[in-house]
């Protein structure tokens, strides 16, 4: 996991492993957060020690000023010390000249030939990509000196000294204001690194990574035209001549808050600097491949991957009829339901990851979609429950396509199988029959007769009614009786049947079925055993003799499937 640099304490230590000077990773302390005059919500960084021992300016032989000519200049603004920090050029290629006197911190140039840096690379040069990248331009306050018309002025820098004030130390001038680091000669105090101490040219037993040691200012001493603040060993406030080089280098910047760090301190106590890097770009896009204007869409993308861990979400943009792309979602899910103008020719999507920090992959873009301008089919009325059926019954209905000369097919389903499908005309009534046949095969429950009506671009409308059937008998009787030329004495039958346990099954017959009120007897144990039965009636008022049988079935409290398959039988 990481945090943010922000959320580290005035004190904490910080390194980029890959930011160097003197090819060892430089080790910054934060001095302050959103100081005031600096980049707003910035971290304010000063080198936990001193880098290097060098001269704040050479000695410049033209200059008509005689201490200038001597010792060096004390104005920051043309100090070769200032160039050399924010150059990142190779070595030997940072020097140019800032005004018409100015000379390079060549051996000629400073104090004894002490620590002379023209051949140097400039300071950013072993700084990585990201650190460079990452610096903040600030503008800070110097002092200036009395020939230099005093008081202060502004600099834009991206690295820099601090000022006399900003380390806590009463200057000539009052430049900015106290970084929250300096708080007493103590904290102002600073040892150089054992490398400083290794390349000093200036050797003395005072010089140790193990004691402290002085180290320049940016602010100009006002009396004269050559000497320099700096802070002294004990953390008091002295002057120098600018083109002394030995002493040392302990430079601030600024950088965001939100850049990444470490959760946990390394062997040398300091976070880490994690670069932001941009997520991966979504794994892919889909859009459905019918589009529909007037309807609803729905877009689905891939994920993205963080190597930083701060994926914040997806930026989805529209473009239709080969407009400008617009934004219409922004956020961490991965699908989204666009509303589609009637209308529009064509739409595209794209989608991009973001993260916390605010880099953003590059597009991943979907496949242009035709979008079809049609108005689905419409059938009247709402669906709805026609309640308890007890036998055949119809439902009319309407189906309806307002775009003219399209094709209209409607199907009609019996509990999801289809009884039919066929060419409509729109706007005219049709009927949904449910036969007798279709009636007996239907099981006691619920029901749903289906009409769906669609066109011949896609458009389509769903009509759906519920109806129940609870039949607990069945009667069974012929229609019309058979005939028979002379009184009929005997008869045999078999019912094809399926009848649950706990049901009635009754079998009746009849020899005068022509009569007004014939006379019915119950053969049903002669059908159950297959026996021949024997009818008792010899009378009958209509002219002729007629056959008829009645089954009768009543379930009761019996469950299972009941039913009557078919009956036969012959007669004499």
């Amino acid at each position: 996991m990481a945090k943010s640099l922000g959320s580290l304490s005035v004190g904490a230590l910080v390194k980029d492993t890959g930011t160097l000077y003197n090819g060892k990773p430089i080790i910054w302390k934060i001095a302050d957060k959103d100081h005031a005059g600096y980049p707003s919500g910035a971290v304010t960084l000063i080198t936990d020690r001193i880098i290097s021992l060098k001269c704040f300016d050479a000695i410049e032989a033209s200059n008509s000023d005689s201490n200038r000519k001597q010792y060096g200049n004390n104005r920051w603004i043309y100090s070769n010390i200032r160039l050399w920090l924010n150059s990142a050029a190779a070595a030997g290629a940072w020097y140019s000249a800032q005004h018409g006197q100015d000379a390079p911190p060549n051996n000629a140039n400073v104090w004894s030939n002490y620590n002379e840096y023209e051949a140097e690379a400039g300071f950013l040069y072993g700084f990585s990509a990201n650190f460079r990248a990452a610096l903040l331009e600030t503008s800070h306050t110097v002092g200036k000196a009395s020939v230099d018309g005093g008081g202060t002025e502004v600099c834009k820098d991206k690295v820099f000294f601090a000022s006399c004030t900003e380390v806590g130390l009463s200057g000539d001038a009052v430049c900015g204001t106290k970084l929250a680091l300096f708080t007493n000669d103590a904290s102002r105090q600073a040892y150089p690194t054992a490398e400083a101490v290794e390349k000093s040219e200036y050797k003395t037993s005072g010089l140790s990574a193990t004691a402290y040691w002085y180290y320049w200012l940016a602010d100009a001493y006002a009396s004269d035209s050559y000497t320099a603040r700096r802070v002294h060993s004990t953390g008091s406030l002295i002057t120098n001549s600018a083109y002394d080089g030995f002493n040392g280098v302990r430079p601030l910047c600024n950088l965001k808050s939100e850049i990444l760090v470490s959760d946990s301190t390394d062997s040398d106590g300091a976070y880490t600097i994690i670069w932001n890097r941009t997520p991966t770009v979504p794994e892919s896009i889909s859009v459905p491949a019918t589009v529909r204007g007037g309807e609803n869409l729905t877009v689905t993308w891939g994920a993205s991957t963080d190597a930083d861990n701060n994926l914040s979400g997806y930026v989805l943009e529209r473009q239709h009829d080969d407009g400008v792309f617009e934004q219409v979602y922004k956020g961490i899910n991965r699908t989204y339901t666009d509303a589609i103008t009637k209308g529009w020719k064509n739409v595209t999507y794209r989608v991009k990851a973001y993260d916390s920090a605010g880099a953003e992959s590059a597009y991943k873009t979907s496949e242009k979609r035709t979008v079809i301008n049609n108005t689905a089919p419409t059938i009247d009325g709402t669906d709805k429950d026609l309640g308890a059926k007890t036998g055949a019954f119809s439902q009319a209905y309407t189906a309806t396509d307002p775009d003219a000369g399209q094709t209209l097919t409607v199907t009609e389903y019996i509990d999801d199988t289809k009884k039919r499908e066929y060419q409509a005309t729109s706007g005219q009534e049709y009927t949904f029959s449910v036969t007798a046949d279709e009636w007996l095969k239907l099981l006691n429950g619920s029901h749903k007769l289906k009409i769906t009506a669609a066109d011949n671009y896609g458009g389509s409308a769903t009509r759906t009614y519920t109806f129940s059937k609870n039949e607990t008998e069945i009667e069974l009787t012929l229609a019309t009786p058979l005939p028979a030329d002379d009184m009929i004495t005997k008869a045999i039958m078999s019912v094809t049947r399926q009848i649950p346990a706990g049901a009635t099954f009754t079998v009746e017959v009849c020899n005068n079925a022509n009569d007004e009120a014939p006379t019915w007897e119950d053969v049903t144990q002669a059908v159950n055993s297959g026996s021949k039965f024997f009818f008792t009636n010899d009378k009958k008022t209509a002219d002729t003799w007629a056959f008829n049988f009645r089954i009768k079935v009543k379930r009761n409290e019996a469950v299972g499937d009941c039913f009557i398959l078919s009956a036969g039988g012959n007669f004499e």
